[in-house]
């Protein structure tokens, strides 16, 4: 089951659930304060080191997506 991150517009409150595919696109309850939340697109970011401990992505390519630079020694990641 996939996990699904929700926002409350009420108490502003942002949770996580696991819910099946067929729920996917239902509201939820917040657990805070059970008005109805919805729905926020997740994003996550996975980093490891190559070699000479240089950040890279996972998926190749910059650590940074919007970065240019041939080395981090100018951002200071």
């Amino acid at each position: 089951m996939p996990i699904y991150e929700y926002l409350c517009s009420c108490c502003n409150s942002k949770f996580e659930l696991l819910r099946p595919l067929s729920q996917s696109e239902e509201d939820a309850d917040c657990p805070h304060c059970h008005k109805s939340a919805e729905r926020v697109l997740s994003t996550f970011a996975c980093f490891t080191t190559g070699d000479g401990g240089i950040p890279a992505s996972l998926g190749g390519g910059s650590a940074c997506g919007s970065c240019g630079a041939a080395s981090c020694d100018t951002c200071h990641i």
